[in-house]
C-alpha cells in the first residue's frame, strides 16, 4: 500500500511539473511546436505552444497530424518543408519567415527521436521595425523627412557618375536660411522647426521628380538639379525659390519671414568630384552671405579668393587666444660701426594649414576686420617681454621696435597700453621704439600729435617708418614730435645705377639730418648699396645683406657672439 502511495504522488508531482511547464510556455510571447517526418517523407506537426502561437491560431488540437501545406499558404509552407530537410540532415537551421506581416524567427533542434524536431519561435517583428527605422534615420533627416548629408554624399557621387558617363551637366544650389540661430534663440525649438518643416515642403513641392532636396545641418538645404542645358535654368530656380521664401510662413497665426543665402556650382565645370562641388557651392554661397543674404551668387575663381580672405578673416580674430602668433626679429646696425644696435620686432602667423604666414598675407585684413588691435597689444606686450627677458640674463642691450597699426593713433588709448606693456614686463621706455606709416598720422593728425607727445613724456621713442611711399608732405614731419626716419627700401634698391633715386635718396637724408632725426635705410641687399650709404653719413641700416628676419634662439646666438 505504501509503494502505491508513492506512485500515486510521484505522479502527482510529475503532472504537476508538466502542467507548470505547459503555463509557461504558454505565457512566452512566442511559439514551441513539434513536426515528425513520416515514412512517405512528409511533414506532420504534433505539438503547438505559447502566446505567439494561440495568436495565429496554432494549437495542437487544431494542427495535429497536420502538415505545413494543410495549413500556411504554398509559399510559406513550401519554404518550411526545405528548411525542415535541411534540420533533418543534421544541419544548425535558423531562418526567419513572415507571416501575416509579423517576421518569426526560427531555430530548428532535435527532438525525441531521429523523426522529430522542435522549433522555437520568436516574434522580431517589432525589433525589425525598429532595426528598419533607426536605418532610416541614418540616411534621412528625423524633422523633414529628406535625405540628410550621409546619403546626399551618395547620391551625389551617382550623380557624377551619371553626368560624366551620359556628358550631362548637373547644378548644386546650397541654401542657408540667413539668421536662423537668431530666430531660435528667439521664438523657440518648436516654432523653429515648425518652419524648418514648411520650408522643407514648400522646396520639395517645387522639385521636378529627377532632382534631389536634401537637408545637411540645421538651417541648410542643398537641392542638386539634373541634366542642366541652360544656365538660365539655373538662375530662374534660384530666383523662384528665393521669391518663394520671401512670403511669410504661417505659425499658430503668427507670420515668421525667412530669407536665405544661395550658392551655386555646376558639373563638370566646377569640379571632377562631388567633393569640389559642393566646396565650391559653399564658396558662392558664404559670398551671399557676405552681401548681406537674401541673393544667390553662382561660383567664379574671383569667389575662391574671397572666400580665402573671408576664411582667414574669421581666423585671425582667435589667433591670439589660439596662440598662433609668434614674432621673428631683423637686427638694425649702426653704419660706421657694423655693430647690432636694435631689434624689430615681425610678427609672424603659424596658420595650422597654411604654415607661417608672414605680415603681408595677412596684416591688411587685420586692418580691415580690427582683429590688428588684438594683435598689435599681443606684439607689444611679447617683444617687451622678449628683450626684458634677454636683458635679465645678461645679453648685450638693445632696443626694440614695434610697429602698431594707425587705428592706435586715433584713440588715446594707446598710450595706456603702452605703458601697461612696459609696466608688466618691466621693459625700460628708452628701449622701445614705436613705428608707424605716415598715413597713420597724417590722417588723424591732431590726435597722432597729442598721442606722441604723451609717448615722448614717457620715454618712448617715435619713427615713422616707410617714409616715402606715403603721403610724403615734408612739412608734417616739423609738427610732429619724431625721432626716426625709416627710408622704406624702393628707394636704395636702384641708387647705385639710377641718378633720379639718388637724388631723392640724397633730399631725404639731408632733410631728415636738419631736423634731427636719426636716419634708417631698410632694404639693404648689397655691398655697393652699403658703401654709398657709408658716403651720405646715413645711421643705420637694416636688410637681408646683413640679416633677414629671424626667430628668437637664432637671435639669441647672435648676442651671444656679439657678447664676445
Amino acid at each position: 500500500m505504501q509503494k502505491k502511495r508513492n506512485g500515486a504522488e510521484e505522479q502527482q508531482d510529475l503532472y504537476r511539473k508538466m502542467k507548470e511547464c505547459h503555463t509557461l510556455l504558454e505565457s512566452l510571447h512566442n511559439m514551441v511546436y513539434k513536426v515528425r517526418r513520416k515514412q512517405d517523407g512528409r511533414y506532420v506537426y504534433t505539438f503547438f505552444s505559447g502566446r505567439l502561437a494561440k495568436h495565429w491560431g496554432l494549437t495542437t488540437e487544431t494542427t495535429q497530424g497536420r502538415s505545413p501545406h494543410e495549413i500556411f499558404s504554398s509559399e510559406v509552407a513550401d519554404y518550411l518543408v526545405k528548411q525542415y530537410d535541411q534540420a533533418a540532415s543534421g544541419q544548425s537551421t535558423v531562418h526567419e519567415f513572415v507571416h501575416e506581416q509579423e517576421i518569426i524567427y526560427v531555430s530548428l533542434v532535435d527532438g525525441d527521436d531521429d523523426e522529430e524536431l522542435i522549433g522555437c519561435s520568436l516574434d522580431i517583428t517589432l525589433c525589425r521595425q525598429a532595426w528598419k527605422k533607426i536605418n532610416h534615420l541614418q540616411y534621412y533627416d528625423a524633422l523633414t523627412g529628406l535625405p540628410n548629408r550621409v546619403k546626399f554624399d551618395t547620391i551625389l557621387q551617382q550623380a557624377v557618375e551619371e553626368a560624366r558617363q551620359n556628358e550631362t551637366v548637373f547644378a548644386i544650389i546650397l541654401i542657408d536660411l540667413d539668421k536662423f540661430k537668431m530666430m531660435h534663440a528667439s521664438v523657440g525649438r518648436t516654432i523653429s522647426e515648425t518652419v524648418l518643416s514648411s520650408i522643407a515642403r514648400e522646396l520639395a513641392d517645387t522639385l521636378p521628380e529627377n532632382d534631389v532636396l536634401a537637408r545637411m545641418n540645421k538651417d541648410d538645404f542643398v537641392m542638386l538639379i539634373r541634366n542642366i542645358e541652360q544656365v538660365d535654368e539655373v538662375h530662374r530656380r534660384a530666383n523662384e525659390m528665393l521669391a518663394m521664401l520671401m512670403f511669410p510662413f504661417d505659425v499658430n497665426g503668427s507670420e515668421m519671414n525667412v530669407t536665405a543665402s544661395l550658392g551655386i556650382s555646376l558639373y563638370p565645370t566646377d569640379g571632377a568630384s562631388g567633393e569640389e562641388i559642393m566646396k565650391k557651392a559653399e564658396t558662392a554661397m558664404y559670398r551671399a552671405k557676405e552681401c548681406g543674404g537674401n541673393c544667390y551668387f553662382i561660383y567664379s575663381e574671383d569667389l575662391t579668393r574671397i572666400h580665402k580672405q573671408w576664411t582667414l578673416g574669421s581666423e585671425l580674430r582667435h589667433v591670439v587666444s589660439r596662440k598662433q602668433l609668434i614674432l621673428h626679429y631683423q637686427p638694425r646696425f649702426n653704419i660706421r660701426t657694423n655693430r647690432m644696435v636694435g631689434i624689430e620686432a615681425l610678427v609672424r602667423w603659424s596658420h595650422p594649414e597654411n604654415g607661417l604666414l608672414a605680415p603681408g598675407r595677412f596684416i591688411d585684413l587685420a586692418e580691415k576686420t580690427g582683429a590688428i588691435v588684438d594683435i598689435d597689444r599681443w606684439v607689444l606686450e611679447e617683444a617687451c617681454r622678449q628683450v626684458r627677458a634677454w636683458q635679465l640674463e645678461g645679453y648685450p642691450n638693445v632696443s626694440v621696435s614695434v610697429n602698431l597699426s594707425s587705428l592706435h593713433f586715433k584713440d588715446i588709448r594707446c598710450v595706456e597700453m603702452i605703458r601697461e606693456a612696459l609696466t608688466a614686463t618691466g621693459l625700460s621706455p628708452a628701449c622701445l621704439e614705436i613705428e608707424l606709416t605716415e598715413s597713420g598720422f597724417i590722417e588723424e593728425a591732431d590726435a597722432a600729435v597729442e598721442i606722441m607727445h604723451q609717448l615722448k613724456e614717457l620715454g618712448v621713442s617715435i619713427a615713422v617708418d616707410d617714409f616715402g611711399t606715403g603721403y610724403s608732405a615734408f612739412h608734417y614731419l616739423k609738427k610732429f614730435p619724431l625721432d626716426t626716419l625709416k627710408i622704406d627700401r624702393s628707394f636704395i634698391q636702384n641708387v647705385t645705377c639710377s641718378q633720379t633715386d639718388e637724388v631723392i635718396l640724397q633730399a631725404m637724408i639731408d632733410m631728415a639730418k636738419k631736423l634731427q632725426l636719426k636716419v634708417v635705410v631698410e632694404g639693404v641687399e648689397t655691398e655697393a648699396q652699403l658703401a654709398y650709404l657709408r658716403e651720405q653719413e646715413c645711421d643705420e641700416v637694416q636688410g637681408y645683406l646683413l640679416s633677414r628676419p629671424i626667430p628668437v634662439q637664432e637671435l639669441e646666438t647672435f648676442l651671444s657672439e656679439r657678447s664676445t
